[in-house]
């Protein structure tokens, strides 16, 4: 799943890059390791409802998120992207903004 604000930044991707985040996905969604490269399991925790960001990471390209289940399965939903990321350390200012991303979209599913 992907928030709406964040699918331009998505959509925007070149094929190269676009086509390397889905298929990092999809072995994600088997279920299959990924390299430290590839995804990221913990960007630290959102300070309201304590689920964990994570990252799915290519040719610089981050998109953050968590994953929780939806319908029985196990689904991503993302919720930002770092777009032109220029060292390997993530950008804290970024991370912040996506875990209250995420403690706001939980907040509105619950009210």
């Amino acid at each position: 799943m992907i928030r709406r604000a964040v699918r331009k930044a998505y959509d925007s991707l070149d094929d190269q890059k676009k086509g390397r985040l889905n298929a990092i996905m999809r072995l994600w969604c088997e279920g299959r390791p990924l390299t430290p490269k590839m995804f990221n399991g913990n960007e630290g925790r959102t300070s309201r409802h304590n689920l964990m960001l994570q990252a799915f990471k290519t040719f610089k390209v981050r998109f953050y998120g968590f994953s929780v289940a939806v319908g029985g399965r196990r689904t991503f939903v993302v919720v930002d992207n770092d777009p032109a990321k220029k060292q390997d350390k993530a950008d804290p200012a970024i991370l912040k903004r996506a875990k209250r991303r995420i403690d706001d979209l939980i907040d509105g599913q619950r009210g």
